[in-house]
């Protein structure tokens, strides 16, 4: 933010003119706005967005030359890609960089082979600022060495200033499992095994003690530990030396469970009339809150567009896009202690973290690292580690090959 301030202070953009903050996930979008709003010189001035909105943003713009080149949306790759081709072409990056002279990109580890394609583009016509950490990238079907071949072409500053806590326990924690170390118990830090009669009444007992915002993280794998645990502390849990009263875990579905649900609930649906298909979806029981909103464009792209027949692929992308949408705008939450994959809660920050670690995290130790310091750098104040089986201690990421130093808290 200090880098992008004072590239407006040098170069002031004009009255029509703002900075494009784009990101992967709605939460970081967020987030950046709000750091944006906080930041006196910075604030009014930028437009934060989603990648992939901004993608089809521009191909609906320049859809005719879109026509011309092949360049098709579809999918979210392909829509990044479609935009990409575009954006190769300099009337249109210029037209971006008219509206947009700066341009921030955060969490740019992720940049698959189509969103690069867009960022490169953009930036020989606009000042590109990128926000990037490869040992934060989660998704190992992501190839990064394209990326940061093109990263290490810019002018690079080290971030090392961490500002979202002070606990030296978690700091010295994230820093270990970046080098591969085992993370040791420190202030704000605790890691667990307990026995498995107890374990809900000590991780009832944190949710209960903490003050503030808190939520329960789980890697890949423990979906149902988590779930069985929700409905555990949902009845409350009593002995002789606890009384907890009832906790709500919400578990926040991610938008693709319930399109794939939607989509299998309506069956198939290839090339099928406009009126066919508003009748096969009309009667569904259990519609998300966002399906009213595909119904209505369904309809307003029969009536004004005069597109009379849907594929499957089509009306996929119509539903993703529209729980996108609403799941950014909406502020529908479900009311509770957030339950949440690792992977969703990206880009989120909460007072204590809670981490349900269970056997079978998929990966190698490299993966699981990336995966419990994700965990963790969620934490303000305190992150409790749950670990399902004793045994767990003795493997990554809480165990790894002894190196010549680590941090301690």
């Amino acid at each position: 933010m200090q880098a992008v301030a004072q590239r407006l202070q040098d170069q002031p953009i004009l009255p029509h003119q703002k900075i494009l903050s784009l990101t992967f996930m709605h939460g970081s979008r967020r987030r950046l706005d709000a750091e944006f709003r906080g930041n006196p010189a910075l604030s009014g001035k930028a437009v934060a967005m989603t990648i992939d909105s901004f993608a089809q943003n521009v191909w609906h713009r320049w859809r005719t030359l879109a026509g011309s080149l092949n360049a098709e949306v579809g999918d979210f790759n392909q829509t990044c890609d479609a935009c990409g081709q575009l954006l190769e072409k300099e009337a249109v990056a210029r037209w971006v960089a008219r509206s947009y002279p700066v341009i921030v990109v955060d969490e740019a580890q992720e940049l698959a082979a189509p969103r690069l394609r867009m960022i490169s583009a953009l930036a020989g016509h606009s000042a590109v600022f990128v926000a990037a950490d490869e040992f934060q990238c989660l998704d190992d079907n992501v190839d990064t060495a394209p990326f940061m071949t093109w990263f290490a072409t810019g002018d690079i500053t080290p971030l090392d200033q961490i500002h979202r806590t002070n606990q030296a326990g978690l700091l010295a924690a994230s820093a270990n499992l970046r080098q591969l170390i085992a993370p040791a118990p420190g202030q704000g830090l605790q890691i667990h095994y307990e026995y498995p009669n107890m374990a809900p009444f000590r991780i009832g007992s944190a949710i209960a003690a903490a003050h503030g915002t808190v939520a329960v993280l789980y890697p890949p794998g423990g979906g149902s530990w988590a779930q069985s645990l929700a409905q555990r502390l949902s009845q409350g849990l009593y002995s002789a030396k606890f009384n907890i009263p009832p906790i709500i875990l919400a578990h926040e579905a991610r938008a693709a469970d319930k399109v794939n649900a939607m989509m299998a609930a309506i069956g198939d649906i290839d090339d099928m009339g406009y009126k066919d298909l508003m009748r096969r979806i009309a009667p569904l029981e259990d519609q998300p809150l966002w399906m009213p909103r595909v119904q209505a464009s369904l309809r307003a792209s029969a009536h004004r567009l005069g597109k009379t027949n849907w594929t499957s692929g089509e009306v996929r992308t119509l539903m993703e896009r529209t729980a996108a949408n609403h799941r950014a705008y909406s502020g529908d939450r479900p009311r509770g202690v957030p339950l949440l994959s690792i992977h969703q809660a990206k880009n989120r920050q909460f007072d204590h973290v809670i981490i349900l670690w269970p056997p079978g995290v998929p990966g190698d130790d490299e993966l699981k690292a990336r995966l419990l310091y994700n965990g963790i750098t969620r934490a303000r104040r305190s992150c409790k580690v749950f670990v399902r089986t004793q045994a767990l201690l003795n493997e990554a990421p809480f165990v790894f090959a002894q190196p010549a130093f680590a941090a301690t808290a």
